[in-house]
């Protein structure tokens, strides 16, 4: 075999292989980033603590046979005990004790419709969710001021929405699990100026 075809053969073989690699880079979607990753790992830690005991919360009495039960003394011990049961976790308080973890969701400019870039994290964060099914939490959107105030809480409000669907239908997370809001800009992140884009996230608040 002379040099030239040797030439023409290897040159074929490195544009198959390439050409390979760009094949499988297009079919391979991308994975959440460093940052992602971390914040990932953050929220599984959140899921899986164990929940504080609540110190106001009804504690469990025995009962001679002749007596009953009392009712809960507060309307909040009561919600409380019925989110933990799984019943529905709109019921908790939104002062509820919680831990948050904060993503940079991405959206189209101006829309409560998810960018694709996005959606790899979003499987990621179902997925955690669904290992955890006792657990409530907040998704709550966030803006920066840049705009009309109440455009962005609307917005903020709608994003959640868009961002609990999407864990509802990739994971099959039960949707009363989770308690959407729209903050708009009202609660930047601490030490930042309310205009810095860095404001617009989406917050998991993980109840308990």
């Amino acid at each position: 075999m002379n040099k030239i075809t040797t030439h023409r053969l290897h040159t074929l073989l490195v544009s198959m292989l390439v050409a390979g690699g760009l094949l499988a880079s297009l079919n391979t979607p991308a994975l959440a980033g460093d940052s992602d990753q971390a914040k990932l790992k953050e929220l599984q830690r959140a899921l899986s603590a164990p929940q504080e005991q609540d110190e106001f919360a009804p504690k469990a009495i025995v009962f001679d046979r002749d007596e009953k039960p009392a009712a809960p003394t507060s309307s909040a011990a009561s919600a409380q005990l019925s989110a933990a049961a799984g019943n529905d976790c709109s019921l908790l308080p939104p002062d509820t004790k919680s831990t948050v973890v904060d993503f940079e969701i991405q959206f189209k400019v101006g829309s409560a419709d998810l960018s694709p870039v996005s959606e790899n994290t979003l499987r990621e964060i179902a997925k955690i969710l669904a290992l955890t099914p006792d657990r409530c939490v907040f998704v709550e959107g966030h803006t920066d001021s840049s705009g009309n105030a109440d455009r962005n809480l609307r917005l903020s409000r709608e994003r959640a929405e868009s961002v609990v669907k999407f864990i509802v239908s990739k994971a099959g997370v039960l949707r009363s699990r989770l308690v959407t809001a729209g903050k708009g800009s009202n609660e930047p992140v601490k030490g930042l100026d309310a205009r810095d884009p860095k404001n617009r996230r989406v917050s998991f608040k993980v109840a308990g």
